[in-house]
């Protein structure tokens, strides 16, 4: 018979990677945790976990079975919050993934003041413009700015995020400003790239109806800072969230064009799984992040 201790265990075993880190963490033996493991795949009648001397890795079955048994971890988590007062001692570990901008700009400094806040949180971050499966990760919390298809996810708006063309004045003075989204045929446009995927065609509104213009360019990348740098370096036109180059407006170094056309605004979310709604830690973080990016709203406008 399957034992949930031991499919608990197992859900720290492949967050650690490691089983010598269970044992420290968790203060029992490695062969303990070995045998519980191995115990956990008898019953199952399947082998979970690949093992050599330098690290562990899921197997299929092993992958399939974490992603549910971190939701019946997380679902135990809630009610013993709920039963224990969790409101009155805000305690535990939160991890939380966001993109490199926005933290950057303003959630690693949140991040910080909500520890010295509520000093029995203890936070994990993972900044990287990559968007993992919060489930498959491990993750609590997600920081996001894509469209969302995942159903067992909860999303809530934080603050929306203005995106305008830009240029340095040297290039525009060289290549000509553009008055119209046609205009960009023209010019070098510098595309974003991400995982693989075709540059997506930038998008405007003429009164009331959009554009779709499929710009070319010979500069990609899939790093906005990467593409900010050149459009520093006078190599083309870039479409950008404004938070990202806030300071080089404000000094001139960059400029705005087609202001009247482009309406590219997206909201950053904060995105959790719906077994944390009553998690009152994570309720006070995402109110936390919230105001933090409403009070330097404006970044994002």
């Amino acid at each position: 018979m399957m034992k949930a201790d031991d499919m608990l265990l197992f859900v720290h075993v492949v967050e650690e990677a490691s089983f010598s880190r269970v044992s420290e963490k968790l203060q029992i033996t490695m062969s303990v945790v070995s045998k519980r493991i191995t115990r956990l795949e008898k019953a199952l009648n399947v082998q979970l976990l690949y093992r050599t001397t330098r690290k562990l890795s899921l197997t299929e079955a092993g992958q399939a079975l974490y992603k549910k048994a971190k939701i019946a971890q997380l679902a135990i988590q809630d009610a013993k919050d709920v039963v224990t007062g969790f409101g009155s001692d805000v305690r535990g570990n939160i991890r939380i993934t966001m993109p490199i901008v926005t933290a950057n700009l303003v959630l690693n400094r949140a991040a910080v003041e909500f520890c010295e806040q509520y000093p029995g949180i203890e936070l994990e971050l993972n900044v990287t413009n990559r968007l993992p499966n919060i489930l498959d990760e491990g993750f609590d919390l997600a920081i996001r700015t894509a469209d969302l298809s995942d159903s067992s996810l909860v999303a809530r708006r934080l603050i929306d995020s203005q995106w305008c063309i830009c240029a340095t004045p040297e290039y525009l003075h060289t290549h000509g400003t553009p008055q119209h989204p046609d205009d960009l045929s023209s010019h070098a446009c510098l595309l974003y790239k991400y995982a693989g995927k075709k540059p997506d065609p930038w998008k405007f509104q003429e009164e009331n109806t959009d554009l779709i213009c499929h710009v070319k360019g010979r500069f990609q990348a899939d790093s906005l800072d990467s593409i900010k740098q050149a459009v520093m370096d006078d190599f083309g036109i870039a479409y950008l969230p404004r938070a990202l180059i806030y300071n080089e407006l404000k000094s001139g170094k960059l400029v705005t064009c087609l202001d009247e056309f482009a309406n590219k605004k997206l909201g950053i979310y904060a995105v959790y799984p719906n077994t944390r709604l009553t998690d009152k830690k994570l309720t006070l973080l995402i109110e936390h992040f919230r105001n933090a990016l409403q009070q330097n709203k404006v970044y994002f406008t």
